[in-house]
């Protein structure tokens, strides 16, 4: 098998295929190894010897080459037992051979050229050309071969053959065996490790054969599972699309939230800790926010965006801490809670839109399955409950307020009957009162009597007129009249502020008020029942403000369609928190030390009693402002 040719159709970034050259290259290594190993064992020993031999024949100079024959054989055995690399080694074997060759050349000429050594040198120059030729192989070692070869030829046409003598038979006799054993020695060797290298080759083109079959297996197995992934990848994005399809499109804001984070630190706490997390946030609430940062919301779908008006699903993303409810983490804390102990968790709470928009939302957050333990997905479903919240919170006060309405009118029924009966059993006092009057004159103590008993009766007079008023019984005296009119004769006549109060009036009379038609004494009642309180509410002074204007009301709750003269009553007063202000037409009902009887129910009375309406506003510490309609005449 070719070189090539042992990793075709072989991937090469495969094991096997790397495998392939490597045992080659460590059988390259250990076959220079091996054989260098080989010739400097066999030929340092002879080195050593006729560096000897030629030291006691007097001959330094070749006593010295064969010397630094041996250490260059020893240096390169050292050297190339270190060496992992084939490059190197052969660098090294050519660099140490060429040094010996060029050594021993040497010292073959300067032999065969002195006569007295000649036969010794003799029999090695044959030998020469053959080591050179297999240390170096075909180009470098022919050519060293050639060269050695025609200076030897040269040299032994021009000298002169010594005398045949004793010495010089026993010297070429010596050194021919020496030669013939070397040669032998040299061709065993080179053999054995010509036939180690051949079995260890073919080893491995029969591994890298296997591996090549075992490869081109794998491939198609690989081949066969690509296919098989890129129909579950194409599956799995039409999954993927599909729920990303009704994630996006869905008509309920839809949160996907990774809290992987989250449980692992959670997880980390003492057991008796995660059994109870309420109570934990509870007395650990500084943990609360930086447990909750570590959650992620990965993705918001365009329900949400709508929802809480954000300018696109990046910015919700990044700002959904604006959305959450302003509780101090009570809501934090039960989802972590709830969705530790059960996996799920449901509320309703109030949150904001990342204008400021308030709105009431039913959050549903779930674990899916296949993520309990690490939470790496949490859905989350958020309603936006606003409207219905809103729907309830007004049935709710149009019940109570419907309620109130029949209290009202049930209380208006008894006091309009116990006025009747009081007005009744009063006219027949007032009566003979007027009677005893018309007799003759009375002493002075008789006369001061008659007068506190006549006073009271006028009293009494009032009052059930302020009865009648609250119980809706009619208009007594109805005539047109300007609000304006009546309300400069209340600031004229009454002392509305008391000397010790510093309160500014701001007085804003239209002066083309229209006139109005109903009972002047009701109506009179109405707004000195509405200053006095206003004046009253403003302990430590402050700003009263009186205006009147002309308005048209349509589609008004509990007003019909129409021209309307608006009285208006402004002070900047303690004000009303609302229970106060749900309750402020009831009778009898006030909240200071000392009631003034019907108040604000008779007014409500009198004005609904004349097709208008009373409404009032306030906060506390920022003043209450009533509005009184009246129809007007036109």
């Amino acid at each position: 098998m070719k070189k090539g040719k042992s990793v075709e159709g072989t991937d090469k970034g495969s094991p096997e295929a790397r495998q392939t050259p490597d045992l080659v290259r460590a059988t390259e290594i250990a076959y220079h190894r091996g054989l260098n190993r080989w010739i400097v064992l066999m030929s340092t020993p002879l080195f050593l010897f006729f560096s000897i031999f030629h030291g006691r024949l007097g001959n330094a100079l070749q006593s010295l080459i064969f010397a630094l024959l041996a250490v260059n054989a020893v240096i390169g055995l050292f050297l190339g037992w270190r060496m992992q690399s084939i490059a190197h080694l052969v660098r090294l074997k050519r660099v140490s051979g060429g040094i010996a060759f060029g050594l021993l050349a040497a010292s073959f000429a300067m032999g065969v050229y002195h006569s007295h050594t000649f036969y010794i040198f003799f029999p090695w120059i044959f030998i020469y050309p053959f080591g050179v030729m297999l240390f170096f192989g075909e180009r470098i070692g022919l050519l060293g071969a050639l060269l050695f070869s025609w200076v030897m030829v040269a040299l032994l046409l021009g000298v002169a053959l010594p005398e045949w003598d004793a010495w010089s038979r026993y010297m070429m006799r010596s050194n021919a065996v020496f030669a013939l054993l070397t040669v032998l020695a040299m061709a065993l060797i080179a053999e054995r490790y010509r036939v180690q290298v051949q079995r260890k080759l073919v080893a491995a083109r029969e591994e890298a054969r296997a591996a090549e079959q075992h490869q081109r297996q794998a491939n198609r197995e690989l081949q066969q599972e690509i296919e098989r992934r890129a129909l579950s990848e194409k599956a799995l994005a039409r999954s993927e699309m599909r729920y990303r399809a009704l994630f996006e499109e869905a008509a309920v804001s839809l949160w996907e939230e990774d809290w992987s984070e989250l449980k692992r630190h959670l997880d980390r706490l003492p057991s008796a800790d995660r059994a109870d997390l309420k109570r934990y946030f509870e007395t650990h609430a500084e943990m609360l926010l930086p447990y909750y940062a570590k959650t992620v919301l990965t993705g918001v779908n365009q329900a949400t965006v709508r929802l809480f008006e954000a300018p696109d699903a990046a910015t919700m993303v990044s700002r959904r801490g604006a959305v959450l409810p302003r509780d101090g983490g009570r809501f934090l804390a039960e989802r972590m809670a709830a969705l530790s102990a059960a996996g799920h968790h449901h509320t309703e709470v109030a949150g904001r839109t990342l204008k400021g928009r308030s709105l009431h939302l039913l959050v549903s957050s779930t674990v899916p399955a296949g993520f309990e333990a690490s939470w790496e997905k949490v859905y989350t479903s958020v309603f936006d409950i606003t409207d219905r919240v809103a729907l309830e919170e007004e049935k709710m006060r149009m019940v109570r307020q419907l309620q109130r309405g029949r209290e009202i009118q049930a209380i208006a029924t008894l006091a309009g009957g116990i006025a009747h009966r009081f007005n009744n059993a009063l006219a027949v006092i007032k009566g003979n009162l007027e009677l005893l009057e018309i007799k003759a004159p009375r002493p002075l103590d008789e006369q001061r009597h008659w007068e506190a008993v006549w006073e009271s009766a006028e009293r009494m007079g009032r009052l059930t007129d302020q009865l009648l008023a609250y119980a809706r019984g009619g208009k007594y005296r109805p005539r047109s009249f300007s609000a304006n009119q009546l309300l400069q004769t209340i600031l004229n006549e009454k002392a509305l502020v008391p000397g010790d109060k510093e309160i500014r009036l701001q007085i804003a009379l239209a002066p083309t008020l229209h006139d109005i038609q109903g009972d002047t004494t009701q109506i009179n009642m109405v707004f000195e029942a509405v200053l006095t309180n206003a004046v009253e509410a403003m302990d430590s002074g402050g700003r009263l403000v009186i205006a009147t204007e002309n308005t048209r009301v349509e589609g008004r709750e509990g007003l019909a369609d129409g021209p309307y003269v608006v009285v208006t009553v402004e002070d900047s007063g303690t004000g009303m928190d609302g229970e106060t202000l749900d309750r402020v037409f009831e009778p009898f009902y006030t909240t200071k030390l000392y009631g003034r009887g019907l108040g604000m129910a008779a007014a409500y009375g009198v004005v609904s009693n004349h097709g208008g309406r009373i409404a009032v506003s306030s906060q506390p510490g920022s003043g209450t402002r009533v509005e009184i309609y009246l129809p007007a005449l036109i």
